[in-house]
């Protein structure tokens, strides 16, 4: 389970009460901007073991996709940020997820351009395999979760993209389903822990 866009104060502390319930564990691939506006969150998110990850600081393509460079920036910026929230100034996330996906789009060849200046840094990028479409104009719970059951298929492993930035009650409205669903078709809960060890 991968959420995008957080923290929110909104969203995101109700995605972890119910995480936390059902005794799952996530990634968080935060903005800057908000590690910022609630480093309190973030940090509850670390300290109960889901993974902190690195989303870019603005979101606004024009900006990020600007260079290499820029990239790089906007990734350096959020850490920063992801640190002071943490209080720890030797967490690295290392792992990055380009706004708008790492493919295609109108910014994809300065997005694979960014991808060779990022490795050379060490920074690994994670897309995903399945989504809820909450970003894209679903407007039922059981529309999303309908979109992850589609774009799931038979697949063994699965990277769902989730958002949890303050609009997106209704993900944590189909969490609980999702969950249900995926533990009944008998799916193991990682995060990047879990794929880094």
């Amino acid at each position: 389970l991968t959420f995008d866009d957080g923290p929110s104060r909104k969203v995101t502390p109700l995605i972890l009460d119910l995480l936390k319930k059902e005794e799952v564990k996530a990634t968080f691939f935060t903005l800057g901007n908000s590690a910022r506006n609630n480093p309190d969150i973030l940090k509850r998110e670390f300290d109960e073991g889901h993974y902190v990850a690195n989303h870019g600081y603005s979101h606004k393509y024009s900006e990020i996709y600007s260079s290499p460079e820029a990239t790089l920036n906007e990734y350096n910026v959020t850490e920063q940020a992801i640190k002071d929230a943490l209080g720890n100034q030797s967490y690295s996330s290392r792992l990055f997820r380009f706004p708008g996906g790492s493919n295609g789009g109108y910014y994809n060849e300065a997005k694979q351009n960014s991808k060779a200046l990022l490795h050379e840094n060490g920074i690994m990028h994670l897309d995903w395999n399945s989504l809820s479409e909450d970003a894209a104009g679903a407007h039922t719970k059981e529309d999303l979760m309908q979109n992850v059951i589609n774009t799931m298929g038979e697949k063994d492993s699965v990277v769902i993209l989730m958002h949890d930035s303050s609009d997106k009650i209704l993900t944590y409205e189909m969490l609980s389903d999702l969950i249900n669903y995926l533990k009944e078709k008998g799916y193991a809960f990682k995060n990047i822990y879990d794929l880094l060890d």
